[in-house]
């Protein structure tokens, strides 16, 4: 792809155009890379998380995954998956679930940028 970059001839006292340098093509590159990175949300509604796992094929897994936990531990996951409206990424219930569910991390973080679109 070419760029062209537009600067200020002082001399000249006008402005002018030119081609990009490999470098500064590169430089432009990489900071469209950089900002077309998804920022995982740290919240979605329980609807978007539900969703989501619907997509994921994972939303029937939860209730077993729940039930399979301690107690307290399972009541709680119970209150918060049934009365939640809305699903944070740094909490309990999603740190115990995602590996019940067999999720790593990053899918739990993908998991979140889809959920967030829905």
């Amino acid at each position: 792809m070419t760029y062209t970059i537009c600067y200020w001839d002082s001399q000249e006292k006008a402005q002018k155009e030119r081609d990009a340098t490999p470098e500064e093509v590169a430089e432009i590159e990489a900071r469209k890379a950089a900002a077309a990175v998804p920022v995982v949300p740290r919240s979605v509604t329980m609807r978007q998380a539900r969703l989501a796992l619907l997509a994921a094929g994972k939303l029937g897994a939860v209730d077993a995954a729940i039930a399979s936990l301690p107690s307290p531990q399972k009541e709680a996951a119970q209150i918060e998956w049934e009365f939640s409206s809305v699903v944070e990424r740094d909490r309990p219930l999603v740190q115990t679930l995602g590996p019940a569910l067999g999720l790593s991390e990053s899918e739990l973080d993908q998991l979140f940028i889809t959920a967030v679109a829905l």
